[in-house]
C-alpha cells in the first residue's frame, strides 16, 4: 500500500507534484537535501528550551527572529489526497485514505521522550509508520482507514483509540485529506512490512427522545380535573432546557394531589408524565426518580372537590401563562406571582405554591440530596446529558 499516490508541494505557493507514499517515507528516514535544515530548525528550538523558554515561548521567538523560516520553507505532503492546481479542498482528486496523526508534546506534557513514544507507537498494529515530527519533540505516524470519504469519522473513533492509551492527538490536523504536514528526518523512523486498515467508526448516536403520544384519559373524570391534568401535561411538554426536570416536579406535585384526592388515577398520571418528560428529552431513570419525588411531595396535600372550590373563591382566575411558558401572568388579584387556573394554588415568587415548603429537603451529604443535585444539573448542561450518555472506549481490536 506504500505505493499509493500522494501530493508533495515545495512549499505553500507552489503547484502539487505526485509521488508514492513509500517515496515521501523514504526520504524522510534516509534523509534529503532538506535534512540538515531539519536538524538546524531543532538545534535553533533545542537552544532557546535549555535557555529557559516553554516549547511555545521557543517557537514563538522563531516566529519572532525569522528563524522558523527553517520549518515553513520546507517541502509539505498531503498523504491524504492527490491535489489538482491547489491544495484546498475542491483541489482534492483522489482520496488516499491514509491519516497522518501528529502527537504534539504539547498536548502530551507527560510523554517526554519523543523517541521512546516513537517507537511505542509503532506498536499499534494499525500503524503503518513512526517517526519524529519536524521539531523533534513530537511525533507523527500514519494509519490506513477502510472508508476515505469518511475520514473524519475514522479520525475521531482513533481520538478515542488513542485517548485509551493515554496520547491526545492534534485535533486541528488529521479530519481532512487535504491536510498537510511538513518534511521531517529522522533515521530512526520506523516503516513497518504489515498493519492492519484501520475500519472503525463512531458509533452512532442514538435519538433519545420518544415521541410525545396523546393524553389517554378516562371517561369519568370531572371537566375540571380533566383541564387540570391536560394544562399540567402542556406545561412540561412546552418546558424549556434547564427547567425541564423541575417543571415534571411540579407539574407532578400539583396531579399528585388531585391523585390523592380521588379526581384522578395515579396509573394514568404517572403514564403521562413519563411518556411526556421523555419525548422533551429527560432520562428515563431521572423521569422516575422525579416523578416518584413529585409523588411524595402532592400526595400529602390531597386536593379534592370541595377544598378547590374553596380556593377558588380566593382569587379571580387569570389567564393561561404566555406561550414562551415563564410562568408570567396577567392579573389583577391578590396573586401577583400566578397560580394553577385549574387547582387554585396561588403561587409565590418562585413559582410554587408556598405550602410545598412544609416537605423537608433531603439533607445535604445524603443519596437523596446528592441524587437531586445530578438530576438538577444534567438537565440545565447539555455537556453532561452528553458525558452520561457516553460510552466505554475501545482499544483497537480489528483483525
Amino acid at each position: 500500500m506504500l505505493t499509493d499516490k500522494i501530493s508533495v508541494f515545495k512549499n505553500f505557493q507552489s503547484e502539487p507534484k505526485t509521488i508514492t507514499l513509500g517515496q515521501w517515507l523514504k526520504v524522510c528516514k534516509e534523509g534529503s537535501r532538506y535534512a540538515e535544515q531539519v536538524l538546524q530548525y531543532r538545534r535553533c528550538l533545542n537552544d532557546l528550551i535549555d535557555k529557559g523558554y516553554s516549547l511555545d515561548e521557543a517557537k514563538k521567538e522563531l516566529e519572532n527572529n525569522g528563524k522558523d523560516q527553517l520549518k515553513t520553507s520546507l517541502p509539505l505532503a498531503t498523504v491524504g489526497a492527490v491535489c489538482k492546481d491547489a491544495r484546498k479542498l475542491e483541489n482534492v482528486v483522489t482520496r488516499t485514505g491514509w491519516i497522518a496523526l501528529d502527537i504534539d508534546a504539547k498536548d502530551n506534557p507527560h510523554l517526554t521522550d519523543a523517541e521512546h513514544l516513537r517507537d511505542e507507537v509503532a506498536k499499534i498494529k494499525n500503524v503503518a509508520f513512526s517517526g519524529l515530527s519536524t521539531g523533534g519533540r513530537g511525533v507523527w505516524a500514519l494509519v490506513k482507514v477502510s472508508q476515505p470519504k469518511r475520514q473524519a469519522e475514522h479520525f475521531e473513533a482513533l481520538q478515542a483509540d488513542f485517548k485509551a492509551f493515554g496520547i491526545t492527538l492534534d485535533s486541528s490536523k488529521g479530519k481532512n485529506p487535504n491536510d498537510a504536514r511538513f518534511y521531517s528526518y529522522d533515521p530512526g523512523a520506523i516503516i513497518k512490512d504489515s498493519f492492519t486498515v484501520y475500519k472503525k467508526l463512531p458509533p452512532e448516536k442514538v435519538n433519545t427522545v420518544q415521541p410525545r403520544p396523546p393524553v389517554q384519559l378516562s371517561n369519568d373524570y370531572s371537566r375540571y380535573a380533566e383541564s387540570a391534568f391536560r394544562y399540567e401535561i402542556e406545561e412540561l411538554a412546552s418546558a424549556p432546557k434547564g427547567e425541564r426536570n423541575n417543571t415534571l416536579f411540579k407539574a407532578t406535585a400539583s396531579l399528585a394531589g388531585l391523585v390523592a384526592g380521588g379526581m384522578l388515577k395515579e396509573y394514568e398520571v404517572k403514564q403521562a408524565l413519563e411518556q411526556t418528560a421523555l419525548s422533551i428529552g429527560l432520562k428515563s431513570h431521572e423521569v422516575r426518580a422525579t416523578i416518584n419525588s413529585g409523588f411524595d411531595t402532592g400526595t400529602k396535600t390531597p386536593r379534592t372537590q370541595d377544598s378547590i372550590s374553596r380556593n377558588s373563591e380566593r382569587v379571580n382566575y387569570a389567564p393561561r401563562r404566555d406561550s414562551a411558558g415563564n410562568g408570567k401572568y396577567e392579573s389583577q388579584n391578590s396573586a401577583p406571582n400566578g397560580f394553577n387556573p385549574y387547582t387554585g394554588e396561588i403561587f409565590d415568587n418562585r413559582g410554587y405554591p408556598a405550602s410545598w415548603d412544609e416537605i423537608e429537603a433531603p439533607e445535604p451529604g445524603t443519596a437523596e440530596y446528592a441524587e437531586a443535585e445530578y438530576y438538577r444539573a444534567m438537565d440545565a448542561d447539555p455537556i453532561l446529558k452528553q458525558i452520561d450518555e457516553t460510552f466505554e472506549p475501545e482499544l483497537i481490536t480489528e483483525p
